[in-house]
């Protein structure tokens, strides 16, 4: 029997041995990195979910006052029309009311530009913000 060990078969053993060590310490940092990054990722999704929810409560504010403000000059609107037409003022009193009708339109216009706008500019964070997410 020869039990006699090869002092070279040893070392190539013992170097091959040493890669593996090695490389699994790489893959356990990777692993470690990876969960690093998961927890950032984690937590910065979080935010912008926070950020995002906020946000959709704040349109929502600001889309329910700019109906309200819809509804008021519509109001407004309506009682000129009714003020017009009833026949109880005069030509004077008609034509201011035709100029004040005229300037509640505009302003109803421009409510619902800025009402589109912030759709549009809504629609466009949430886009964003579900790219990151």
């Amino acid at each position: 029997m020869n039990y006699r060990i090869e002092i070279g078969d040893h070392l190539a053993n013992e170097d091959q041995f040493m890669k593996i060590q090695a490389l699994i310490e790489l893959k356990r940092q990777s692993l470690l990195d990876k969960q690093k990054k998961l927890k950032t990722v984690t937590k910065t999704n979080e935010f912008l979910n926070s950020v995002k929810e906020d946000y959709v409560k704040y349109y929502n504010v600001i889309v329910a006052q700019k109906q309200d403000q819809i509804k008021a000059i519509t109001m407004l609107n309506e009682y000129v029309e009714d003020l017009a037409s009833s026949g109880e003022l005069s030509v004077n009193n008609i034509e201011d009311a035709r100029v004040e009708q005229s300037k509640l339109l505009r302003e109803v216009k421009q409510i619902k530009r800025g009402l589109d706008s912030l759709t549009t500019d809504t629609n466009h964070i949430a886009n964003e913000l579900h790219k990151k997410i």
